[in-house]
């Protein structure tokens, strides 16, 4: 049996990272007056906040392709392989469920006419799911290079046409709403997000080996240059919006995505003695993602929202960046309690 490989410390900061783009952009958002809403500060944090649901939807293909192949060295049929993914999928689908339950009835959306509409909505913990059922279905248990094709054909496919699925007219639907849908009835939507989760499957194959720092770099390079030019181009759809649909947009987002995996491997995994508090959030990202929602737009924020000028703002960032993470060391602290009272008890 091949010997497991170590922890890639360089996908924990980055699932850190991205905990701490999200943060920041909600916090930001919800808290910086509207006179704060423009200028470089405001425009740095727009772009770095940009990049948690890539990095999310990415890391979650990967980690997909690196736990299969986990299990696929402890000798288990790829058949059960893809079932405990299909219910992994399925219950990150009935978390994100339970979440909008727990907004609309913390939240007071109950009172609102039609405020039952906001369960149905889709957001980016229901197209990480999705995606993740999707991947399970037609990429788990396959061989590596024929993995690697289908993930990268699935990619391209879901970027490329996204403009066509969003130029789609139909009935509204609830379930269509999935595919695509315009604000307020959503903010993400598998057409193109998708498409981040099946390049990180296909780039998990890439993974499993030695650190390739460069090889990373260059191809995240590649792709951001590859959108930038494409951008330059004339337009090719009938509907097309860059900062939603464009695979232009996607290439770039994507390329950044990719770059800071490989600057993140040159960093020595000595380093996480100072980045051990990054990693801890990047293992407890779903409390993550629930506290930089509650906590910035929730009612016990109500007296800041929208009060705050730029440096008072950038203060509450990183008074919400300490905050959840005392949240991920307690989560931390408890779960090692538990597991200690399990070992008591066996």
């Amino acid at each position: 049996m091949a010997e497991a490989p170590r922890r890639k410390m360089w996908l924990d900061w980055q699932r850190g990272l991205a905990v701490l783009y999200m943060l920041e952009w909600h916090t930001w958002d919800s808290w910086r007056a509207d006179s704060a809403a423009s200028g470089a500060v405001h425009d740095f944090l727009a772009i770095a906040g940009g990049f948690a649901a890539p990095s999310f939807l990415y890391m979650a293909g990967m980690s997909q392709v690196l736990g299969d192949a986990a299990q696929e060295r402890k000798g288990i049929p790829a058949g059960v392989r893809r079932l405990g993914a299909i219910r992994r999928a399925l219950w990150l689908l009935g978390v994100a469920y339970l979440l909008r339950l727990f907004w609309f009835l913390a939240g007071g959306a109950w009172r609102v006419p039609d405020g039952w509409h906001g369960l149905l909505k889709v957001d980016v913990l229901n197209v990480i799911a999705v995606s993740l059922l999707v991947a399970a279905l037609f990429t788990v248990g396959l061989k590596p290079r024929v993995h690697a094709v289908v993930a990268v054909a699935a990619t391209a496919a879901v970027a490329f046409l996204a403009p066509v699925v969003a130029g789609w007219q139909h009935p509204p639907s609830r379930i269509l709403d999935y595919l695509y849908s315009e604000w307020p009835r959503g903010i993400f939507y598998l057409f193109p997000w998708a498409a981040f989760c099946f390049a990180g499957s296909a780039l998990g194959r890439l993974a499993m080996g030695e650190s390739k720092p460069f090889t990373w770099i260059a191809i995240g390079a590649a792709l951001a240059l590859a959108g930038w030019a494409g951008d330059k181009l004339p337009t090719f759809y009938a509907h097309q919006d860059f900062w939603r649909t464009s695979p232009c947009w996607f290439a770039i987002r994507l390329g950044g995505v990719v770059a800071t995996s490989g600057l993140l491997q040159l960093v020595p995994a000595s380093a996480d003695r100072w980045l051990a508090w990054l990693r801890l959030m990047g293992k407890h990202s779903l409390l993550g993602y629930f506290l930089s929602i509650e906590l910035p737009y929730g009612v016990l924020s109500r007296p800041v929202h929208k009060a705050l000028g730029t440096y008072a703002g950038i203060v509450g960032v990183v008074a919400m960046a300490v905050l959840i993470w005392a949240a991920s060391l307690a989560a931390e602290r408890y779960d090692a309690w538990k597991a200690d009272r399990a070992r008591a008890a066996a």
